[in-house]
């Protein structure tokens, strides 16, 4: 099981993705990313614990840019 976030453009675009993903029946949770302030300048991403890779491939369909991905191990 891959947990992942994924850093956005916007906050707006976090919960735009968010909304799409629960849609698709994929849990993602909108969150605040120190590490993508201050190297993207948006603070916000969504977290997706299960089914990332899919979640990746429904954001690219529906041109949600991603700017960047992180893994989490279990014990975040």
């Amino acid at each position: 099981m891959n947990r992942s976030f994924f850093i956005l453009n916007s906050i707006t675009y976090a919960m735009k993705s968010r909304d799409l993903l629960l849609h698709y029946g994929i849990s993602a949770n909108v969150e605040r990313s120190r590490k993508g302030r201050e190297k993207y300048g948006c603070g916000f991403g969504i977290y997706v614990p299960k089914r990332a890779d899919e979640a990746e491939q429904i954001l690219k369909k529906h041109n949600i840019r991603i700017l960047d991905r992180t893994e989490r191990d279990g014990a975040q």
